[in-house]
């Protein structure tokens, strides 16, 4: 039992850093054509080291989505706080474990947060 809920875990910790992986290619790629030096890679970069040490996968996928909305999108500190609160609420209430929900709930929080402020 212990075996297969470690092999699942895994299995999702790898998922959410290949999704990572293509949009930090996709935009890299975009940023280049823009002529932009740094995008998204530099930022996922960073993220990457700061919460791969968080041991549950939810929490990579939270701290990962919250790192680069800080990184790259620089929100006022009213909107991130706001962003966090909403996301952290949701997610202790449903408890979600698919990486794509997660980041869904937060990337939804952070556009009310963003429309309300």
């Amino acid at each position: 039992m212990v075996a297969k809920k470690m092999m699942a875990m895994n299995l999702m910790v790898l998922m959410m850093m290949a999704m990572v992986v293509n949009e930090v290619r996709a935009s890299e790629i975009f940023d280049v054509e823009r002529g932009e030096k740094e995008g998204i890679g530099s930022c996922a970069k960073e993220c990457a080291i700061k919460c791969l040490p968080h041991i549950s996968p939810p929490r990579i996928v939270i701290c990962t989505a919250f790192c680069i909305i800080a990184c790259k999108l620089n929100p006022p500190p009213a909107i991130f706080d706001c962003t966090t609160g909403c996301a952290n609420s949701i997610i202790k209430t449903y408890n979600p474990t698919e990486a794509r929900k997660i980041d869904s709930i937060v990337g939804s929080c952070y556009e009310t947060c963003k429309n309300n402020n």
